[in-house]
């Protein structure tokens, strides 16, 4: 055989190698379908699908705590509509919160307590009631809930929110009553009302933080950081999210006529007349969240899985809106040794409804669900959502972070040429101060001119701002018809606000 005969053709490689080129040039963007997927979950007909609290089994059970009594549960199926639901308990007062101990043993916190619930004879139902924990009054008010957050000991955290003007206080009420604690828009009639609790595993109770007035969720993460939103109302200027600590307040002064140190002292009053004492008594939000632009009506702070298993923003936390369809999306860091950070949004719209206030991901942490309820205001949904990440990752702020001078903003894909430009960043910032009316307006609000601006990676800009001091919510606002600048995936969200309590020293 002569070599110099066998001809080697580069055609099919060169071809191949085109080809390969061609496709990695222009594979496709990713919206948000190509990201997420939302299914409604059909609950049993005749059930009204007001979910108070949602959580799984370790054999991935999951059971779903009904605000009108009811605690049913099922295991997941691929369709949405073939849950095989079965009636675990009945009997709680407006339930909205749960742990499910073991596939048979489950605690409730309902309006005057916190019970545990089990099967002891294996026959699927629940016939044994016993009272866990209790000690919070009970004034008859339709406002003052509770929920709870486990705190890896055996023992958990109580939210328990305050009563609403909008409902009365019973003739006969459960536990100690407080005629100063009965004023204002929203009052703390009762014991404990507009407190965070602790129970430990034995069921004894005692105080953590006060000022709350409808910390509708809590959440201890993976680290014991302990966090709580708040509804936007009398001393809630906007949505706040707060890093709870031991002793502190966080400013809603009905809950002080339950602290020893206001014993014959009126908060209300006193705050009314001097804001000044007022706020160097409360404990500030790690994150404000614009009540309009971000979320109305915080729900159960909730972290995305650490491991990556639902996709991109691992450890961000999650904030759901009861009175809007999104979830907000939150990216903390600490600064000075205090926690602060950014805000923007991680669902809204595309399906999901309004009402979100619990939030659970399934054992393998693939898919979460969403469990709703209305409260009489608002848009009407509720019922239970499956979201389930698709393997898609969307273009939007991965990370929002402060330095001395500015921000350093980083994406989740490769910046575009109109991002690289210093005209397109936009911001802005203002004030608020929470006070005895319902919200606050935005105040001190200015513009911030970028003074120096560079991309540090494909990813990634830092900007130097004009006037940039401590104490304000910064608002930063993209361009519209924003691409990436890899595969041209469409900018998710273009609204970002800082809370910048500190800035680093």
């Amino acid at each position: 055989m002569q070599l110099s005969k066998i001809r080697v053709s580069s055609r099919p490689f060169a071809v191949s190698l085109s080809a390969l080129l061609l496709a990695t040039a222009t594979s496709p963007a990713d919206e948000f379908k190509d990201c997420y997927q939302i299914e409604d979950i059909k609950l049993p007909e005749g059930v009204p699908p007001e979910v108070g609290g949602l959580d799984f089994a370790a054999d991935g059970t999951i059971y779903v705590v009904l605000r009108r009594g009811d605690v049913i549960r099922a295991k997941p199926s691929a369709n949405p509509d073939d849950f095989q639901w079965e009636l675990f308990a009945s009997g709680f007062h407006n339930g909205c919160g749960i742990d499910v101990v073991t596939p048979s043993k489950i605690r409730i916190t309902q309006m005057a307590d916190m019970t545990e619930v089990e099967d002891t004879d294996g026959d699927g139902k629940a016939d044994r009631f016993t009272r866990f924990a209790s000690g919070w009054g009970l004034s008859g008010n339709y406002h003052e809930t509770n929920t709870l957050a486990k705190d890896g000991k055996g023992g958990y955290y109580i939210s328990v929110g305050t009563a609403s003007h909008a409902g009365p206080t019973f003739e006969h009420v459960l536990g100690e009553f407080s005629p100063e604690g009965r004023r204002g828009r929203n009052y703390s009639s009762v014991k404990w009302k507009g407190w965070i609790l602790h129970t430990d595993d034995k069921g004894k109770v005692t105080p953590v933080a006060s000022g709350f007035r409808m910390a509708n969720g809590i959440y201890q993460d993976p680290d014991g950081n302990l966090w709580a939103g708040d509804n936007q109302g009398d001393w809630k200027a906007i949505t706040p999210l707060y890093h709870v600590e031991q002793g502190n307040f966080y400013g809603h002064p009905a809950s002080l006529v339950w602290d020893p140190a206001w014993a014959g002292k009126d908060p209300l009053a006193t705050y009314r007349k001097d804001l000044d004492a007022y706020n160097k008594h409360r404990t500030k939000a790690a994150v404000e969240l614009p009540n309009k632009e971000i979320n109305r009506s915080a729900g159960e702070p909730y972290e995305l899985p650490r491991n990556g298993s639902f996709g991109p923003f691992a450890g961000q936390l999650l904030v759901p809106d009861n009175n809007g369809e999104r979830i907000s999306r939150v990216m903390l860091e600490k600064v000075n040794g205090k926690f602060q950070g950014a805000v923007t949004q991680f669902i809204e719209n595309h399906g999901l409804r309004s009402g979100n206030h619990r939030i659970r991901f399934s054992p393998n942490g693939k898919q979460m669900y969403v469990g709703q309820t209305v409260r009489g205001w608002g848009t009407p949904a509720e019922g239970l959502q499956r979201i389930t990440w698709k393997g898609g990752t969307p273009f939007d702020i991965e990370s929002f972070k402060i330095t001395k001078k500015g921000f350093k903003v980083s994406f989740t894909k490769d910046l575009p040429d109109k991002l690289k430009e210093e005209k397109a960043w936009d911001f802005s910032s203002f004030t608020v101060q929470p006070k005895w009316t319902y919200g606050s307006d935005q105040e001190n609000e200015r513009k911030h001119e970028v003074k120096d601006f560079k991309v540090t990676d494909k990813r990634s800009v830092e900007v130097e701002l004009e006037d940039f001091s401590p104490g304000k919510i910064y608002k930063l606002e993209l361009p519209k018809d924003v691409n990436s600048g890899d595969d041209k995936s469409p900018l998710q969200h273009r609204l970002a606000f800082y809370t910048a309590n500190e800035l680093p020293e």
